[in-house]
């Protein structure tokens, strides 16, 4: 699939480091990320800002570390989008039932440009998977769904058309999928990049080089949904 057929990118985020899993449901459901875990979803947001990746909407897990994966990165994006705290995206969900509810629920056409998505260093595509050229400035919505793994692994592949045993999206990792006309469908993506926490580093480096640019508005408040 071309780029300039993609109707939609999705990222797909998974939490930053959270720890070691607490003895119970219910207390490993408020687990919160550790500082690391901040630093890396400050990261992730900063470079998808860079790279022009600005949801329209947010999908998340309810759980507490994926909660805060979503506000520290959306601050550090400049971005206020709707929020949408889902089961669907719960570790143990069904990876069709994020990719039906996103169907369901058509994203927003921004006026904005599009994404422009530079060569990044440290990002791995999979060896069995295509893997689009970087689109071009264009008017295309983004999405975000926010989660853990192998759930989230589940779902790329999902939306690839492969085996989950040929990915894995790390702690603090982000995949960026560019979405055809048939949206979050079965085979129906692409994957633009996968880009590990690690690599997040190389796309902040280039910003430094530049001269600072002037402090913009502060995102506003995200507005956020139970589904």
């Amino acid at each position: 699939m071309a780029d300039d057929t993609a109707a939609t990118f999705l990222v797909l985020i998974r939490h930053g480091d959270a720890g070691d899993p607490l003895p119970t449901v219910e207390l490993d459901a408020r687990r919160p990320l550790s500082p690391r875990g901040r630093k890396q979803a400050r990261r992730a947001g900063k470079a998808l800002r860079r790279m022009g990746l600005a949801p329209c909407d947010v999908w998340t897990s309810r759980l507490r570390r994926a909660s805060q994966t979503v506000t520290v990165a959306l601050g550090a994006c400049g971005a206020a989008p709707l929020v949408l705290r889902t089961s669907a995206m719960a570790p143990d969900a069904d990876p069709e039932r994020i990719a039906k509810a996103l169907a369901k629920t058509p994203p927003a056409v921004s006026d904005r440009e599009g994404p422009v998505l530079p060569p990044i260093p440290g990002a791995l595509p999979p060896g069995d998977v295509r893997v689009a050229p970087a689109p071009g400035p264009r008017i295309v919505p983004v999405r975000w769904i926010v989660g853990h793994d192998p759930h989230l692994t589940r779902v790329l592949a999902h939306l690839l058309g492969t085996s989950p045993d040929a990915l894995r999206l790390s702690k603090g990792a982000f995949a960026v999928v560019a979405l055809d006309a048939r949206g979050p469908a079965a085979g129906a993506g692409t994957l633009v990049c996968l880009v590990p926490a690690d690599g997040l580093k190389a796309i902040l480096r280039r910003k430094k080089r530049k001269k600072k640019s002037k402090p913009g508005k502060k995102p506003r408040p995200e507005k956020t949904e139970d589904v």
